[in-house]
This record gives structure tokens, sequence and C-alpha cells, in this order.
């Protein structure tokens, strides 16, 4: 047991910045998205996998695409893709 946190040593977590980049493994993944939220950050829906993603984890690409509402009103949309979408676009 560690003094200073009460968890035991299998149990730590290294310490997150924000806009850290996402770590693997389930605890550490819980306890960096609780300092990216602190810190104000919000997830984005990837518009191609449809996973919630944190902004260091969206690329630069962009889906744009238009569609139409009920009453025929032509409307523009625009999505972020997630850097795992992005790398098997470039796969492709």
């Amino acid at each position: 047991m560690n003094e200073e946190t009460n968890l035991p040593e299998g149990l730590q977590q290294a310490a997150y910045k924000p806009g850290d980049q996402a770590p693997e493994g389930y605890l550490a993944w819980h306890e960096w998205a609780e300092v990216q939220h602190k810190a104000g950050l919000r997830q984005v829906e990837c518009s191609e996998c449809g996973l919630w993603r944190y902004p260091q984890q969206l690329s630069d690409l962009v889906n744009r695409w238009s569609g139409k509402t009920s009453r025929g009103r032509v409307v523009k949309k625009a999505g972020a893709v997630c850097l795992s979408c992005a790398s098997k676009r470039s796969e492709r």
C-alpha cells in the first residue's frame, strides 16, 4: 500500500496532464479521461466509427455531407474523424 494514495502498488496510475494522449488499459484510460474532463476538454463523436473522442484523439480530416430535413430543406453537415479512422483511410 502506498501511504499517499492508499492504493495497492498495482493500481497506481501515472500523473496525466490535459492534452496528453490516451493511455492503454481500462483503469489508466478512466484516470486520464477524468483529468481531460476537469480541464474543460469535451468529447466529439467521430463521423466514421461513431466513437466519442477527446480533441487530441482527432485528426485534421473532416467529413462533409449534405442532407435534407423532413421539410425538404438542404442542410450541410461536417464531422471530425478520429486518428484510428484516419489511419485506416490512409492504408486504403
